[in-house]
């Protein structure tokens, strides 16, 4: 064979990558083949080789001379055109990546096939077909960037349009399943809109990325923040398309070994240590500001060829990656709290008495009737109970306590002082096979488990609180390619994402009788309700730390995929058709207080009048010690196996009208079936006109104390809840929107070599099921509380020995119909929802710079329709309330008034706001006086944003790449009401609009030691020293978020609130004095309210990050080498505040009182392996 090096004008090249495979993690070459005339040349052979395998995949041009290769893995190819009567054409290290759409041209020349001409022209950078907007993130970003946790998705943080919404101490461990999804917001889209997928199948459970693989087992990744590709859905927010690692035919592997030892002093605990007013710095302050930390994060990843010696060599065909991680976290907290002292355990509260007389405990058992129809009580003389008074079983909680740790304040407040250690364990191995089963046949499959333990050491060092949070998954995905002919190629997939999420108290499984409970509550508990979730009583003693928790939870999901897309390829079309289907399924239970909660507050034990003030410490644990509640509650909880489904056919066109515009042609329908419960165990909607059951009843005892904006006559008592599956009721929670359909066109055109105009419209819809919402089990859920007294304290029915006497409640599930939840406040599923949409447009201009840099500036709209906004239909009527913007008493007094209650001595309202002799008028007036707020989700919603989008990217050259995007943005929405008898939502900035956010990254080789520009001949030990040195860093700026006020009283200027940047402090954020009324006892009530719930000017604290490493390289051998890491977050340690104090009767008003996370500067010692 004869070789020709040449660059050949001849040859028409156009090179450019966009992304139009959707949720697809592999990308295509196409192009066209012509005669040096131009015409096209039909039946031409075309090979893509993947460079690192030697693998091969062939297409044929069609009569027009197009071709198509697609399912590439992401890499490096040769592409190799032959046809009869031309020279073999080779255009080499064409470098393909996630999602690309690589369009390589060629134009032939007549020759014989034997001869050849390579292709040396450099890659051009423009994307010349695509219509989508996206940032790439390549392997060498993703392993070199400081992370310092180490989970990958946390870059998406990098693409314009995208923003951060919890500060930038969160997501950056691999625990996280946050970072691509929850944890961020996307071109006017809220958070949780986003999806992440790897390897072409979601990775997703619910609304969270399911799983976080290592960072060097991570080809790359594309964000695609606005895609109009068809074949892309589920989601109106970013798709993350994550690409693992396929082996090669050589070995590679890394091991390595991430250490963190230092963390900054938060800032305020630093204010604090120095703050003259809290004393000279001691070993005891410090002891409470520089708390203990670890983070070590350890792996290896190892790819190459499947070989089973003396069985199987899989070199070219067969090659596997796989890798294992493990991440340990430690972070200490502290915490101040009040446990009470031996001597109050005893009943001697004498030293409490000496501070003054407001310290008093007064005796339950001296109650007697006063003057006004008030009850007193007489003081126990020197604040001393009697020991006989004391109950055992309040002496076997007492031991559960532990003792004082810390001086704390004159009256033994802020007691016990504790470092609290929380430790986290991430353990995962990953493992991916691809096989080459024919030229025409090839497939992969992929699988990774992680397991995770969160524990919990609780504030107080004692058995009896704490817990365990595990959580276990696996995820497995199969993908099938089969080439049918050149032009006709069929891909298949089927994922499982399985998740499993617990709490599990230290203390599950304690014995009550131990405490002296009865037999016959436990009893109870062991057949009513689950026994697995008895754990140590929850005993809340008011002015003192708390004892015990929950009974726990646990939550599984299990998240399956299924697709299927069939590709032709005629004339200057690529064709695509689909389906998806999705089947999500969730098993869940709550436990809540199996075991008893108990409250002890200062009701029985306060005086001399029971409406006396209580006292600020004592009289709650005396209480306890009389064995004598003021409160307290059993759950028995349903638990819930929840499934909704979702199916989507689509249509695409890619259609390569000429060599410089494409134009992209898209239809998706989708349908999501409604959510389900396997035992029909939810709510299901409202019935707004039946009579209620309780009404003859209640209309009786009204027509005795009617109020007369009530005639007898209009007092009717209609409706209720509905349950799924009963009463005639469909199983299905509402009634599914059929009319999804999402139209999706874009453009591409190359205005000339250097520059590229691109723009598209494309509608994409959100999800309704257990993605968003979990079923409502209102009536599966039954809590028993525990009545003390029903007279005031004159005799007791329930106490500590006996809480529940009565028995325990269970549910009733639908069985009590519209007598379920009386005298709650209820939420419902609107029968009739409409999957909320989003319109996304965009127009970009890309141009081409010389030193291989590109940029682009794009504007970027959305509008939201059909949004999820709660609205109330129990309100109190808008002619009864105040519109004066001032606290009108007269109407508070009418409103709140109380008067006869018609639904007192009712047996379905035990136990509710709503048990009592009297109610407040108000109440009477709503439309549904016989419940609380009854409210349900409605498509009244809508938002809009527009945009301006900068990327300057520069390619990697003479040893420097840096990429940078700036978003300037405004996001408005209208989902929620100001007023609940609003007509329609308020307008108003969203609480997820952040106006400014710059990024940017860059990696630099520094140009010292062999090859390098400066001293390129060292050897030796001059150039171990200063060779092989690399910086990296990112540095992230984002604007605050808007802030509001509440239902306030404001009299002056909004323009004065906001403070210049230069005079906000934490003492000062804003301007408390610009007009608000700060007098407690003048703020509205019953009133329309006015003021806007947010403004545009008045923003918390942004993000201010600069994030820098420093690496070694140093090479062992040829493809072996060491790298030494030192890495840093916050490098400058910026604090990050959190929001600010907004309620203008605090006296923290305009204050900031914390940092948002744990963004203080953390330092990282490194150790990785390379070969």
């Amino acid at each position: 064979m004869i070789a020709a090096k040449a660059t050949c004008s001849g040859i028409l090249l156009a090179l450019a990558c966009s992304a139009a495979l959707a949720q697809e993690a592999r990308g295509t070459i196409l192009g066209r083949i012509s005669d040096p005339s131009g015409a096209p040349v039909p039946g031409a052979k075309v090979q893509a080789v993947n460079l690192a395998t030697n693998t091969a995949v062939g297409s044929l041009t069609n009569p027009q001379g197009n071709y198509e290769i697609p399912y590439l893995l992401p890499g490096i190819y040769r592409v190799e055109v032959e046809a009869p009567g031309f020279k073999k054409a080779v255009r080499d290290r064409i470098e393909l990546r996630v999602s690309d759409r690589l369009s390589v041209d060629f134009a032939l020349q007549v020759g014989e096939v034997i001869e050849s001409v390579l292709v040396t022209a450099e890659t051009p950078l423009l994307e010349t077909t695509g219509a989508s907007v996206g940032t790439l993130m390549d392997q060498r970003r993703i392993s070199e960037l400081p992370i310092v946790g180490g989970n990958p998705i946390y870059l998406v943080r990098l693409a314009p349009g995208i923003v951060s919404t919890a500060g930038r101490g969160n997501g950056h461990d691999p625990y996280n399943q946050g970072a691509g999804t929850t944890l961020i917001a996307v071109n006017g889209t809220r958070t949780g809109s986003s999806e992440v997928s790897m390897d072409g199948a979601p990775n997703m459970s619910e609304r969270n990325n399911f799983y976080a693989p290592p960072q060097d087992l991570v080809e790359e990744f594309k964000i695609q923040t606005a895609s109009y590709d068809a074949a892309i859905g589920h989601a109106t927010g970013a798709v993350t398309n994550i690409s693992t690692k396929s082996g090669t035919n050589q070995l590679h592997g890394t091991a390595y070994l991430f250490q963190q030892r230092f963390e900054a002093i938060p800032w305020f605990s630093n204010r604090w240590l120095h703050d003259p007013a809290t004393g000279p710095i001691t070993e005891e302050k410090l002891r409470k500001v520089k708390l203990p930390y670890a983070h070590e994060r350890a792996g290896v990843t190892l790819s190459g060829p499947l070989i089973i010696p003396h069985l199987y060599d899989g070199r070219q065909r067969s090659f596997f990656s796989v890798g294992y991680e493990r991440a340990f976290q430690s972070r200490n907290t502290t915490f101040t709290g009040t446990v009470p002292t031996a001597e109050q355990l005893r009943g001697d509260f004498s030293s409490l008495l000496k501070l003054g007389a407001q310290y008093q405990i007064y005796d339950p058992a001296t109650i007697a009737p006063a003057a006004g129809g008030r009850f007193s009580r007489q003081p126990f003389p020197g604040n001393l109970i009697p020991p006989s008074r004391i109950s055992p079983m309040a002496q076997k909680l007492a031991a559960y306590w532990p003792k004082p740790t810390a001086p704390g304040t004159v009256d033994g407040r802020d007691n016990y002082f504790r470092n609290r250690e929380t430790p986290r364990l991430w353990r995962t191995p990953i493992a991916r096979v691809d096989h080459n089963l024919s030229e025409k046949h090839r497939l992969f499959v992929r699988g990774n488990y992680f397991h995770f333990k969160r524990w919990f050491d609780p504030n107080l060092d004692t058995v009896a609180s704490g817990n365990l949070q595990p959580r276990r998954g696996y995820g497995f995905v199969v993908d099938d390619v089969y080439v049918f002919s050149p032009q006709v190629l069929l891909n298949i997939r089927g994922s499982i994402n399985y998740n499993d999420d617990r709490t599990i108290p230290r203390s599950r499984g304690f014995d009550l009788l131990s405490l002296g409970f009865p037999q016959s509550l436990l009893s109870e508990i062991q057949t009513k309700n689950d026994p697995a979730g008895i754990a140590f009583p929850q005993i809340t003693v008011d002015g003192l730390t708390g004892l015990g928790e929950t009974g726990g939870s646990i939550t599984t999901t299990n998240y399956q995929t299924y697709t299927g897309t069939l590709t032709r390829i005629l004339a200057g079309h690529s064709l695509r058709v689909g389906a998806e289907y999705r089947l999500m399924r969730e098993n869940g239970y709550n436990f809540g207080n199996v075991a008893p909660r108990i409250d002890f507050g200062t009701t029985w034990t306060r005086g001399p009048l029971d409406n006396s003030p209580a006292a600020p410490i004592g009289q709650g644990l005396a209480s306890m010690l009389l064995g004598l509640p003021t409160g307290g509650r059993i759950d028995i909880n349903g638990s819930r196996a929840e499934q909704s489904t979702y199916t989507a056919f689509f249509f695409q066109n890619d259609w390569r009208i000429t060599s410089r515009l494409t134009l992209h042609i898209g239809l998706r329908y989708e349908y999501e079936g409604p959510t389900t419960e396997r035992y029909n165990r939810s709510i299901r909607s409202f019935d707004f006109n039946s009579p209620n059951p309780i009404g003859e009843l209640a209309l009786a005892n009204y027509s005795r104390a009617p109020i007369p904006e009530v005639p007898v006559s209009a007092f009717r008592i209609l409706g209720g809840l509905t349950f799924a599956g009963a009463h005639g009721q469909p199983r299905r929670l509402w009634n599914a929107d059929k009319n999804n359909f999402a139209p999706r066109v874009g453009l591409a055109f190359q205005l000339s070599r250097k520059i590229v105009i691109r723009a598209g419209y494309g509608v994409f819809y959100d999800v309704l099921g257990i993605d968003r919402q979990d079923v409502n089990q209102g009536g599966f859920n039954q809590t028993t509380n525990l009545i003390p007294s029903l007279d005031n304290g004159l005799t007791f029915r329930a106490t500590l020995a006996n809480p529940f006497p009565d028995g325990l409640q269970v549910p009733l599930g639908a069985a009590a119909g519209l007598r379920t939840y009386l005298g709650r406040g209820i939420s419902f599923f609107n029968e009739r929802p409409l999957n909320p949409y989003m319109q996304r447009w965009s127009f970009s201009i890309q141009r081409e710079f010389p030193g291989r840099i590109l940029a682009e500036a794009a504007y970027l709209g959305n509008r939201g329709t059909k949004l999820g906004a709660s609205q109330q239909f129990n309100p109190v009527p808008r002619q009864y309330l105040s519109t004066l913007p001032v606290r009108d008493q007269p109407v508070i007094d009418f409103l709140s008034s109380q008067v006869r209650n018609p639904f007192y001595g009712i047996p379905e309202f035990s136990g509710t706001g709503l048990a009592g002799v009297n109610v407040a008028r108000s109440q009477l007036l709503r439309p549904y006086p016989h419940f609380g707020d009854v409210s349900a989700s409605l498509p009244n919603g809508y938002s809009w944003y527009h945009s301006l989008q900068i990327a300057v990217e520069k390619r990697l050259q003479k040893g420097l790449t840096f990429h940078s995007g700036y978003t300037w943005s405004k996001f408005m929405e209208a989902t929620s009401y100001l007023n609940e008898t609003d007509p329609v939502p308020e307008k108003v900035i969203s609480d997820q609009d952040y106006p400014h956010r710059f990024v940017v990254t860059a990696i630099y080789e520094l140009p010292f030691g062999r090859g390098k520009p400066f001293f390129g001949g060292a050897r030796g030990l001059l150039n171990l020293l200063i060779g092989g040195w690399q910086v990296e860093g990112w540095y992230e700026g984002q604007s605050g978020r808007a802030l509001g006020f509440g239902n306030a009283i404001f009299y002056g200027d909004l323009h004065a609130i906001p403070l210049p940047v230069s005079q906000r402090r934490v003492e000062r954020w804003f301007n408390v004095d610009a007009g608000f009324e700060r007098d407690p006892r003048k703020q509205l009530a019953y009133n329309v309210r006015t003021l806007s719930s947010r403004f545009n000017g008045v923003r918390a604290d942004g993000i201010n990050n600069l994030d820098l490493s420093l690496h070694k390289n140093i090479a062992l051998r040829e493809g072996w080498r060491l790298q030494f890491r030192a890495e840093c977050s916050n490098a400058l340690n910026h604090p990050q505040f959190d929001s600010p104090n907004t309620t203008p009767t605090s006296t923290a008003f305009g204050t900031v009182s914390a940092e948002l996370g744990h963004g203080q500067r953390k330092a990282v010692l490194a150790l990785k392996f390379l070969f």
